[in-house]
C-alpha cells in the first residue's frame, strides 16, 4: 500500500485559502478565518505569509508550475494531426491535471476570475496560464490540420478564443452550481469543435 504523503502547514494554508478565497472572496477572508479553518493560530499563517496578499500569487504560482508539467508535448500533437481525427487530437491537446490536484486548481482559476478587473495580477495569470498556453499549443496544431485540409479554414485565434470564453464560463458556472467542471466542459466541446469542421 503506497505511503500517503505528509501534507505541510505552508500546503494546509494554500489548499485551506483556494477554497475559501474561491468560495468567499479573497477580501472577505480574514488571516483569523483562514488560521481557524487550518487549525492554527494566526501566527503561523503570518510566518508562512507575512501579507495576506502573498497567497494569492503562491497559488498562481502553484497552477502556472502544474500547467507547465501537464501540457501536452506540442511535437507529438503535430504528429498525432497527421494521423487521427480532429476530436482525439483536441481532446490530447488539452492541458488535463491530475485528479488529486484538479479541484485546488480550478479553485485557483476561479480566485482569478473572481478578481479579473480589480488585480492586474490575476489578470496576468490568466492571460499567461490560460490565453497564451493554450493558443501556444492549439495553434500550431490547428494550423498544421488547416494545411492538411482535416479543417477548414476558420480564423483560428477567434476559434481559440470562443473555446476559452467556453471554459472560463464552465468554471464560472460550475462555481455558482457546484457541478464537476470538467465533464461539463468536455460535454460541450463536440459543440465548439462542431465550427472547425469540413
Amino acid at each position: 500500500m503506497p505511503k500517503k504523503r505528509k501534507i505541510h502547514i505552508k500546503e494546509k494554508i494554500l489548499r485551506t485559502a483556494a477554497k475559501l478565497f474561491s468560495e468567499r472572496g479573497c477580501n472577505e477572508v480574514t488571516t483569523r478565518d483562514l488560521a481557524a479553518a487550518v487549525g492554527i493560530r494566526a501566527a503561523s499563517v503570518y510566518y508562512h505569509f507575512p501579507v495576506k496578499g502573498d497567497i494569492p500569487r503562491v497559488l498562481y504560482k502553484c497552477y502556472s508550475d502544474e500547467r507547465i508539467k501537464a501540457t501536452p508535448d506540442l511535437g507529438e500533437l503535430l504528429k498525432l494531426a497527421d494521423s487521427a481525427p480532429l476530436n482525439e487530437v483536441l481532446l490530447k491537446a488539452e492541458i488535463i491535471y491530475n485528479e488529486d490536484i484538479r479541484e485546488f486548481l480550478d479553485q485557483i482559476l476561479v480566485i482569478a476570475l473572481r478578481n479579473i478587473g480589480i488585480d492586474h495580477e490575476a489578470e496576468r495569470f490568466i492571460q499567461e496560464n490560460i490565453f497564451d498556453a493554450t493558443r501556444n499549443i492549439l495553434k500550431p496544431v490547428l494550423e498544421r490540420m488547416v494545411e492538411l485540409g482535416k479543417i477548414k479554414l476558420v480564423d483560428i485565434d477567434t476559434f481559440i478564443d470562443v473555446q476559452l470564453s467556453f471554459k472560463l464560463g464552465t468554471v464560472a458556472l460550475s462555481r455558482a452550481s457546484n457541478e464537476s467542471i470538467r465533464s461539463r466542459y468536455r460535454a460541450g466541446l463536440p459543440y465548439v469543435y462542431s465550427i472547425l469542421r469540413n
